[in-house]
């Protein structure tokens, strides 16, 4: 396949996504209206979003470099993350997510709750002048998976997967912070590192 027809995969597939209708949410997180993904940005109402942290057995945890056709491209994120469908739940629409951006399957009992994020606006999203207000799910599979198992969404520019180790997270100059994006660190990363912790003294 040539870059020109790698290209229009790639525009296909976001297009597509920006057709997809979501709930619109009140600041209590309760449906009140749909939208198409992309009116839904454009007008900055709020809606619902997820993500899921996995991590390895040595407590490395994986991010998700942006891709290129968003403004925060090449920033690492939440292993997966995703907007939930009209008239899906949010753990349904974790699972559903994991899939399509790894490649590997869950059960809803693979999935811990770690916290609900909301109402939030994040500037670094989107494309344009696209306005993000949402309401985020934050889920950690509570098993360790292997690196060889991740596989790169298709139909995405940039993108790919990055580990960062537990230790390098707890002890991150002020340099190192600016290649995470910013609310996911201030808000997830320390409930993810408390998590792990945890989770090594159980095993």
């Amino acid at each position: 396949m040539s870059s020109k027809e790698r290209k229009l995969v790639n525009m296909t597939n976001i297009k597509f996504e920006n057709k997809k209708i979501l709930d619109v949410v009140n600041e209590n997180d309760e449906i009140v209206d749909h939208a198409s993904r992309i009116d839904i940005h454009r007008l900055g109402l709020l809606h619902r979003q997820t993500h899921i942290w996995m991590f390895d057995k040595d407590k490395n945890i994986f991010f998700q470099k942006r891709g290129l056709h968003t403004k925060s491209a090449g920033l690492l994120d939440a292993t997966v993350g995703g907007h939930i469908n009209a008239g899906e739940e949010y753990i349904d629409a974790a699972i559903r997510e994991t899939k399509e951006e790894t490649g590997i399957s869950l059960k809803h009992s693979d999935l811990v709750l770690i916290k609900k994020l909301g109402p939030l606006n994040d500037s670094s999203e989107g494309v344009g002048s696209a306005i993000n207000k949402f309401f985020c799910s934050v889920y950690i599979c509570k098993n360790p998976i292997a690196e060889e198992n991740l596989q790169k969404e298709k139909g995405i520019p940039g993108g790919g997967f990055q580990k960062l180790s537990y230790d390098f997270l707890i002890n991150m100059h002020k340099e190192d912070k600016k290649m995470i994006k910013s609310y996911v660190l201030k808000k997830e990363i320390p409930d993810i590192l408390n998590y792990l912790n945890k989770w090594k003294n159980q095993y």
